[in-house]
């Protein structure tokens, strides 16, 4: 078999997958895990989706590509560009692609890859927005590209939760992905769940992708993302390390703030009809 052809069956087996959900809710943590199965390669955030995106848009507008590509073309496209990003998988058969923003594209994705299945991380929103805020702080002489410069708490927190900022956005992903017609095949996974039991978590997601099991190494594992972390500014945002424990209760916003923040934890834990299993 030549080498065309071994890149041919390569992709042909391959299984995807896909992180979403929240920032700062046990994304990283999971790739960081999954890649200890040498059966699987999981990516942090990965450009696939905003290149992704573009041609989306690319194929939907009045460029000459919507003119000049069939739909059996913009399929292969599709296929071509989420390929090159993992081209390093190597011989790993699954993996897991991360960006909070594939579920704006959930429908593509089952049409490309019909066994791909969704891994929501989600997190009492005030926690995530008071990680953020912990991130923010720990830069003495530096400016992180997540906030603007010269605000208030309060400002920043507004803009945080508001529906383009990249808590409330995301809030209002999972929501409408949750209450829509392909949650049977999302799996929602509670930080604190990840982090107080996390043998059993995976264990249970395993089962969920209906891959075999594996046992995890929870006391000795390490992943970063530094030109990521470089280019927002914000030294060590994607880097974690072993061992995995139960999370601090550290809270760096107002009681009241905090409190009005939990509440919209309703955008997954108060979905009528969903399908989507929950280890919360």
């Amino acid at each position: 078999m030549n080498e065309t052809s071994d890149a041919e069956a390569l992709r042909r087996r391959t299984k995807y997958h896909f992180i979403v959900g929240l920032p700062r809710s046990g994304s990283t943590m999971l790739a960081a895990l999954l890649n200890q199965n040498p059966d699987v390669h999981a990516s942090g955030t990965s450009a696939a989706q905003i290149i992704f995106q573009m041609l989306y848009n690319q194929f939907s507008g009045a460029s000459e590509l919507s003119a000049l590509l069939d739909d059996d073309q913009r399929r292969e496209v599709m296929h071509a560009v989420i390929d090159a990003v993992h081209h390093k998988r190597g011989a790993r058969r699954v993996v897991f692609d991360t960006n909070r923003r594939w579920l704006l594209r959930a429908e593509q994705l089952v049409a490309l890859y019909p066994l791909c299945r969704f891994v929501v991380t989600v997190r009492d929103p005030a926690r995530v927005v008071s990680s953020l805020e912990k991130a923010r702080r720990s830069l003495t002489f530096r400016q992180s590209r997540l906030f603007d410069p010269d605000t208030t708490l309060t400002q920043r927190v507004d803009r945080l939760m508001s529906p383009e900022g990249i808590v409330g956005n995301s809030l209002n992903l999972v929501q409408d992905a949750l209450a829509g017609p392909l949650s049977e095949r999302m799996i929602v996974i509670d930080y604190d769940r990840l982090l107080a039991a996390p043998a059993e978590t995976m264990a249970l997601l395993y089962k969920f992708l209906r891959e075999p099991a594996f046992e995890h190494d929870f006391e000795d594992f390490s992943f970063e993302l530094p030109r990521l972390d470089t280019y927002l500014n914000t030294p060590g945002l994607h880097t974690i390390r072993g061992p995995l424990r139960p999370p601090t209760r550290e809270m760096l916003l107002p009681q009241e703030m905090a409190e009005k923040l939990s509440k919209q934890a309703t955008a997954w834990t108060e979905v009528p009809g969903t399908q989507a299993t929950f280890l919360l």
